[in-house]
């Protein structure tokens, strides 16, 4: 045995004289850990400050007011439902009534934002229709800092639906774009109560959809970053993706009719993803309108008359008939 330890021994003495001879091999195995590690540090970080970036963005402010396109308003704040963020927004009443409308603005944006949302509003009065025009949280003129891109803006779009039934309303029917229509979407499928919508470019699945278009709103390759955001901004901030799916509430509409809105060239928010809401809910009463050339929420800017047409001739008859 001790002339086994003794070679043992020995054998390891030789290897660190070795080693000691070959300094280079442990400087680029050391050089490339430490790559490796700078490397994935570098990734994480870049991902966490993307990650909060994205969901604490610029805001946008509200430009323009209602009077501009002849229309009485009255500036009004509520409260989100569940946390009571104050919101801000505009009630545009219509003569004698008994239906409202609200609109719901998308990602990065506010009750301004979306080209249809002024005419939209101008062709809803006409027909005696009311409308609440108002920010979700962290947008616009509303309080809070943190945009959850359809998970908390649910509670925001509850407190604008109690608010219009507080004033008495009855038919009360919501416009989405974007974000704001698979918010919509998430919430009416829910509330009985909300008789119809509209929805403009909606998202399917928010994690679907943020697992396959990351890159579109970073800049960033697929890989390693989309994984590293998705996993770091629950983390940070609390966002739960899995919680914005329309797909999985569009059967909870039963009759209540719907209008989808797409444009064919539309990249950010593909139109396949309104198709497949359309084909889940399987509504005879809804209506697929897939607008050429028209990009995301584009289809107002391709044909402005068609669109108000469509919009307030559906509100009319869900509404008011």
């Amino acid at each position: 045995m001790d002339d086994l330890g003794a070679e043992l021994q020995s054998e390891k003495t030789t290897q660190i004289i070795r080693n000691m001879k070959n300094p280079w091999r442990k400087r680029l195995l050391l050089g490339f850990i430490r790559i490796v590690s700078l490397s994935v540090l570098g990734c994480i970080v870049i991902s966490g400050l993307v990650g909060w970036y994205l969901t604490h963005p610029i805001r946008v402010p509200v430009v323009g007011n209602p009077s501009e396109f002849g229309l009485k308003y009255q500036d009004v704040k509520f409260s989100s439902r569940e946390d009571n963020v104050k919101l801000s927004g505009w009630y545009i009443p219509a003569e004698n009534s008994k239906a409202i409308v609200i609109q719901v603005h998308g990602y990065e944006g506010s009750r301004t934002k979306e080209k249809p949302s002024f005419p939209v509003s101008q062709a809803l009065v006409k027909k005696g229709i009311s409308v609440l025009m108002f920010d979700f949280r962290a947008s616009g003129e509303s309080e809070g800092s943190l945009v959850t891109v359809g998970d908390l803006e649910q509670r925001d779009l509850l407190g604008a639906f109690d608010y219009v039934k507080s004033l008495g309303y009855q038919n009360i029917g919501i416009i989405g774009y974007s974000m704001g229509a698979s918010t919509t979407a998430v919430v009416a499928a829910n509330e009985a109560e909300i008789k119809s919508v509209v929805l403009d470019s909606p998202f399917a699945d928010l994690k679907e959809y943020l697992q396959v278009n990351m890159p579109v709103w970073t800049k960033l390759p697929n890989i390693p970053f989309t994984p590293l955001i998705l996993y770091e901004i629950p983390l940070m901030t609390g966002i739960k993706p899995e919680n914005v799916s329309p797909l999985h509430e569009m059967e909870k509409f039963k009759e209540r009719p719907i209008l989808f809105i797409a444009g064919d060239a539309d990249d950010t928010i593909p139109m396949e993803n309104s198709k497949r809401l359309w084909e889940k809910v399987n509504n005879s009463k809804d209506e697929f309108w897939v607008v050429p050339r028209a990009k995301h929420v584009g289809a107002y800017s391709v044909v402005p008359d068609q669109y108000l047409n469509k919009v307030t001739n559906f509100f009319v008859s869900s509404l008011l008939n």
